[in-house]
């Protein structure tokens, strides 16, 4: 007679996989949770025993989550952005990474002095190529004349 090594022949106390429904669902009440979050590893949800999902289940392919990567900290760059700038971004007229490089940029000469922005801009300007030295005298032109208007 075969012996039959199964130590748990009822299945009792088994884990049933959820669906992806149900980790949708999840999902869904934690907008602004990204995978780590919900692993318990983010910065929203630091203790691993309060995980609502395992790596499996993040790592489950057609579940849409919301958060992706890092964060946006909106008021830290219109703090450094010009009002110009965010109204472009309101407008829809540049988009987020443009408004971002303009506020870091505007961030990194309010920082300099005087004497240092000019030399800053004397070292960007010499290693203009030809064709953007024309396009910067054309953006120029274009914006003295839009002062005089």
């Amino acid at each position: 007679m075969a012996d039959n090594f199964n130590r748990n022949p009822k299945g009792s106390n088994q884990w049933k996989l959820r669906s992806n429904e149900e980790i949708q669902k999840i999902i869904d009440k934690h907008r602004t949770w990204t995978k780590k979050d919900f692993r318990g590893e983010g910065k929203l949800n630091p203790n691993k025993n309060n995980a609502l999902l395992t790596r499996k289940e993040t790592d489950r392919p057609g579940l849409k989550f919301y958060q992706a990567g890092k964060r946006i900290n909106l008021g830290k760059i219109f703090k450094h952005s010009t009002q110009q700038s965010i109204q472009e971004f309101k407008s829809k007229k540049i988009d987020l990474e443009t408004l971002r490089n303009r506020a870091s940029t505007k961030q990194i000469r309010d920082k300099m002095s005087k004497e240092e922005k000019s030399a800053y801009d004397k070292k960007i300007y010499a290693n203009l190529t030809n064709e953007q030295i024309e396009e910067k005298k054309l953006r120029q032109k274009k914006y003295y004349n839009n002062l005089n208007n």
